[in-house]
């Protein structure tokens, strides 16, 4: 079988077995091969991590830059968190959590002293590669690989996106968002009682040559650079996931998410000195959109919902009742259960009858009132494990909404000034996405070319 993974891969059929079974150049990786949706899938059940430590991590420059961290177990700040979202960061010997070294490198007082630089500081200690986990599943497709069949493999290891392969390039060249699917069902959708043959019958290359004038730029970032260069690059790239990739192998090491960095704050948010402002109230801060809020009702149909996130540029769109109260969500990631339930052929269907394969799961929408805390806003967000937070008044009316990249810009990019000219409306409100692609040259990030600028979470590789 042809080589279809990242550079340092070889793959190794073996015809006994009907599942493939795949090794690797290095050693660490076991990777086996499943069929499902008559396509094939690659689990790289390693993680960047191993490669990078084994490939060209500089043992002495790494335990340099970290200090002697003693074996102190880490205090998780919340005990909502899972303890293995904190096992993940920093460990000893024995597996176990220790204490941040950032508190062991920096002053107690030199924080206090510009409490508008305390997170700042924090995520310009801390680089990408501390965010990496020492075992992780990344999902990587062909580009030879059927639009439909890769949809259906999203929906199979329950993740929102995917880096694409090119084989004969033999690099990375995009990414494959739920953004796309949204966006080959609004273009090409007529009617319950027509197919969509180009779901069926396009490759995800010749998806890419149909959005060739209006793709950006594949976004990524060393796993040496800081989390603050990585806040920046997704704010200002304004996208959602950014890929780590590890320039010296080309491999794709981990997906950095503000949902994962924001998380990775509040594991020692307690141990931090807390600026004032996080005692404020929303209505004193200029947090989030309170203002033009792209909405649905219940009787909104699927298209209509659809066209709103393509038109408008919104991630997620609120159902409102006829006096504005809120009843539900209806989210981008949503309409990937189309291709989970094989229903992307009738759009025709009103939003609640969309939602009530969820009815059974779901705690219903995650909300605040202007007159909580910043802080309480940011647990509430870190707990519940959302995007965002929908604004409401006493009656519970929509007013705003208020989402993750809202959060980390007043945290980390306001008190440094790299957000002016960025807007925080545009999730959510009229403000429109950039077209530009980015610059390539920001805060040690390389581009390539892309199907969308909306970027993922885990990895596998396809093979078509």
């Amino acid at each position: 079988m042809a080589a279809t993974g990242p550079r340092p891969c070889r793959y190794i059929e073996s015809p006994a077995i009907s599942a493939f079974t795949i090794t690797r150049t290095t050693a660490v990786n076991n990777i086996t091969l499943n069929k499902h949706c008559n396509c094939r899938f690659i689990f790289f059940l390693l993680t960047g991590a191993h490669l990078r430590r084994a490939a060209t991590q500089e043992a002495e420059k790494r335990r340099a830059s970290l200090g002697n961290v003693p074996a102190v177990r880490h205090r998780a700040s919340d005990a909502f968190l899972d303890p293995h979202h904190a096992a993940i960061l920093f460990r000893d010997s024995r597996g176990l959590p220790v204490a941040d070294p950032f508190l062991e490198k920096v002053s107690l007082s030199d924080l206090e002293e510009d409490e508008s630089q305390i997170f700042v500081k924090f995520f310009k200690f801390h680089k990408c590669y501390d965010l990496i986990p020492t075992s992780a599943k990344l999902v990587v497709f062909d580009t030879q690989l059927l639009v439909k069949k890769a949809f259906f493999a999203l929906v199979y290891n329950g993740v929102r996106a995917a880096p694409l392969w090119d084989s004969e390039k033999q690099m990375f060249v995009g990414m494959l968002t739920i953004t796309d699917f949204i966006k080959i069902l609004q273009m090409y959708y007529t009617s319950a009682n027509v197919a969509i043959d180009e779901l069926e019958e396009h490759r995800l290359e010749t998806w890419r040559q149909v959005l060739k004038g209006s793709v950006m730029p594949l976004v990524s970032i060393g796993p040496d650079a800081s989390l603050f260069d990585a806040i920046k690059t997704l704010i200002s790239n304004r996208i959602h996931r950014l890929p780590v990739i590890d320039h010296e192998t080309g491999n794709v090491l981990y997906i950095l998410t503000h949902k994962r960095i924001l998380r990775f704050l509040f594991l020692y948010i307690n141990e931090l000195p807390k600026p004032a402002y996080l005692q404020k109230k929303l209505r004193d801060l200029r947090i989030g959109t309170l203002n033009d809020i792209e909405t649905a009702t219940e009787d909104t149909l699927i298209i209509q919902a659809l066209r709103k996130f393509v038109n408008r540029r919104v991630s997620a769109l609120p159902i409102i009742d006829p006096e504005g109260r809120l009843k539900d969500i209806y989210a981008k990631f949503d309409v990937i259960n189309l291709a989970a339930e094989k229903t992307y052929n009738d759009l025709d269907v009103s939003l609640k009858k969309a939602n009530e394969h969820r009815n059974a799961w779901f705690e219903g929408v995650r909300k605040c009132n202007l007159d909580e805390t910043l802080f309480e806003v940011m647990e509430r967000i870190v707990q519940a494990e959302v995007h965002r937070l929908v604004v409401v008044d006493e009656e519970d009316k929509v007013i705003g909404i208020i989402s993750l990249s809202d959060l980390l810009m007043y945290l980390v990019l306001r008190p440094t000034g790299d957000c002016e000219g960025a807007s925080l409306r545009n999730e959510h409100g009229p403000i429109e996405e950039k077209d530009e692609p980015p610059n390539p040259d920001e805060a040690g990030t390389n581009a390539a070319p892309s199907v969308d600028n909306e970027q993922s979470k885990e990895r596998v590789v396809v093979d078509p």
